[in-house]
């Protein structure tokens, strides 16, 4: 799933947590059924309308649309906060701004700005793809935040 798993110390003495998580290879059928829906459509467009302009426009925008989920995806987290660095950029979030986390089953971790789960609140929260490093990502998070209450995230 990950090309490498890293826990280092900074110059500082705080421990730097660090991995990769390639997404197609946690899931290949499902990435195998998007590109090929992917293909599908863009043919379809092409059946109806023909020419070259709209089903390159389709492909294109589903090509970026799906194009994170085919990317490598780095997750960090240092005394500093989490970053994420993906395709589409890096997303940095101080501790100071985070609140509560909670486990997704065996492979994943949310972190909550906000205390609680709700659909707003998703979208300021941050998904951490585990890769065997549950334990030590946990304990890493337990430093900084409070675990969330079973309700708040059940």
């Amino acid at each position: 799933m990950s090309t490498q798993n890293q826990s280092k110390t900074n110059d500082s003495g705080d421990q730097v947590l660090s991995w990769r998580v390639w997404l197609p290879r946690r899931r290949p059928l499902l990435s195998v059924i998007v590109a090929v829906f992917v293909v599908v459509l863009t043919t379809a467009v092409a059946a109806i309308y023909g020419g070259p302009f709209y089903p390159l426009l389709t492909a294109v925008l589903l090509t970026a649309a799906v194009s994170a989920h085919y990317a490598p995806v780095r997750f960090t987290l240092d005394s500093e906060g989490i970053t994420v660095a993906s395709f589409w950029g890096v997303r940095k979030k101080p501790w100071s701004n985070l609140k509560t986390y909670w486990p997704n089953g065996d492979d994943a971790v949310s972190v909550s700005a906000s205390g609680r789960r709700s659909l707003l609140s998703s979208a300021c929260d941050l998904y951490l793809y585990l890769d065997g490093n549950r334990a030590e990502v946990l304990e890493h998070l337990s430093r900084y935040l409070s675990p969330a209450k079973k309700d708040e995230y059940a």
